[in-house]
Order: structure tokens, then sequence, then C-alpha cells
């Protein structure tokens, strides 16, 4: 299917306008204005006083996340961590963390809210408070004009090679389509975990695998771009919206971050920075 098709199917499954993923930014967000302060949180809330520590992950997931050419950390996560933390009158640090210890490394203490393309589930909830800020939806890349018979996360993926990145909802998607096809019988997947979108495109398109699953505007944003090889097949599934993610006993701190966000939405930041990265249409339907 064409990519602007396959765009405009990841809006419908989303209950979104078409999609338009191209980053437009290409450098670094400037710094937070810690003067443009709306609320303030106490000291004691934080891990260091005056600074807001986000825990994220670079997993190469543009327009989300990823690092530009001087190694530096942008995409649309990045600067709406960077609006929040001016709204508290903080400066951000971003703490760099596998996405598997993004929990665990709030837990520790080692940052104060997690930014970084962390789903909303219930199992999750238990553990953390979160703030709403963003969607997303779990898609499948094949090699670009070379489907292997795969037509989607569906029953097609029974006994074929994917990849997802580890701790993820496409592997725990992946690994219920897998039992889906066994207990119909049917081969299971022949899952493989890797922490780097590009590795497993490139693997999709060397024949080592037959697909990748992963976030479908992350897909999407790639197939945009034309370099990567890839395409996205079939129509993105399960729509779930992303959230900043607190401890549980941390509700200072959660409720200005609340009060961050509906001020950048009430100001119009929030839509300017989604439309810098081409996201208009996943926005967090609770903003409007």
């Amino acid at each position: 299917m064409h990519t602007t098709t396959r765009l405009a199917a990841l809006a419908a499954v989303a209950g979104f306008a078409a999609l338009g993923l191209a980053a437009c930014s290409s450098g670094a967000a400037p710094a937070a204005d810690t003067a443009s302060a709306i609320t303030t949180v106490d000291p004691s809330a934080l891990r260091t006083a005056g600074t807001l520590s986000v825990c994220t992950t670079n997993l190469g997931s543009p327009p989300n996340i990823s690092t530009d050419e001087s190694g530096t950390l942008v995409g649309s996560e990045i600067d709406l961590a960077k609006a929040v933390a001016g709204r508290l009158g903080l400066t951000p640090d971003f703490v760099t963390v596998d996405f598997s210890a993004l929990i665990p490394s709030l837990q520790a203490k080692q940052c104060d809210v997690i930014m970084a393309s962390l789903y909303i589930k219930p199992e999750r909830e238990e553990v953390v408070d979160f703030v709403p800020y963003l969607t997303s939806a779990t898609g499948v890349a094949v090699k670009q004009g070379s489907y292997a018979g795969i037509t989607g996360l569906d029953d097609s993926l029974c006994g074929k090679k994917v990849m997802v990145t580890v701790g993820t909802t496409a592997q725990s998607l992946a690994e219920e389509q897998s039992a889906t096809c066994t207990g119909a019988g049917e081969k299971p997947l022949d899952i493989s975990t890797n922490n780097q979108a590009t590795v497993g495109f490139q693997q999709v398109v060397s024949g080592q695998l037959d697909a990748y699953l992963d976030a479908a505007e992350l897909i999407g944003y790639y197939e945009k771009q034309g370099t990567a090889g890839i395409e996205m097949v079939g129509e993105p599934t399960d729509p779930i919206t992303i959230g900043a993610a607190t401890l549980k006993d941390d509700t200072a701190l959660h409720d200005g971050i609340q009060k961050a966000f509906d001020d950048m939405v009430s100001t119009g930041d929030y839509t300017s920075i989604l439309s810098s990265w081409g996201q208009e249409s996943l926005a967090y339907a609770g903003s409007n």
C-alpha cells in the first residue's frame, strides 16, 4: 500500500485525522525557560533541588525520541518534557536508560518522572501515577515490496521470524499472537528482541527477519523518510495513551506536572510542539 494510504490507516485506527509524521525540528530544542513557571514543586519532592530529572530512553524512536547528529536528545517528548520543567521553574535533566529499566529506575529514584513513550496500562498504574499527554498504536513493518504473506498483526505471522523491542507493548502483542497461533495448531512466532528499531529494520531488509513490530508512528516515520527500506503492512492496532509517570507517593510532583500540561494546552504550546514534529493528530484526546 502507498505510504500516504498507510499513514491514513493509522489515523483511522487511532481515531484521529490523517497523520503527518515528518519531523520538522532538526536540532535540539531550547532549554526550558524557568522564568515561565506557573506553579512550583517542593524541593523535597525532587531528586535534586531546582532540577526535573526525566527518565527517557534512546531507542531511535523518532519523532518521539531520538538523537540529532551531535548526539543530543530531540523529539516531541523531549520538547514536552522541557516545557513541563519550565512551567515548574525547574531545569530538565535527562537520564537515558533501557526501556525495560524505566519504571525500576524511577522506583530507585534515579529520576523524578518518566517521559519515554510509556503506555498507560493497568499493571503499570498499580505502581505509578500517570499524566496522559500523547497517543500511540502498534504496527508491523516488512521489507518494502516483499510482504512474505504478512497482512498485519494477525495469523499471517504464525511461524514467522519477528523482532520487537524488549519490554514494549509490541512484545506483549507478539507473544499473545504466538499463543493464538499455537492454540489454532499453527507454528508459534519466532520472536527475538532488540533495543534499536533501526537494527530490526536492517534485519527485515536483509531477510534475517520477516517483520518488525513497534509503535506505528515510529514505523510510519521511517516509511515516510524512504531510507529504511521498510513499509507498514495491515492496519495499526491497539491504540493506547502515553503518559508521564511518577511514583505513587509523589502526589505533589504529579499534580504539578498536570498543572503544567494543562497550561501548555491552554496557551497553545502543546499544539505547537506536536505540530513541529508532525504529530498534531496524536494529541491526547483529553487535551481538546
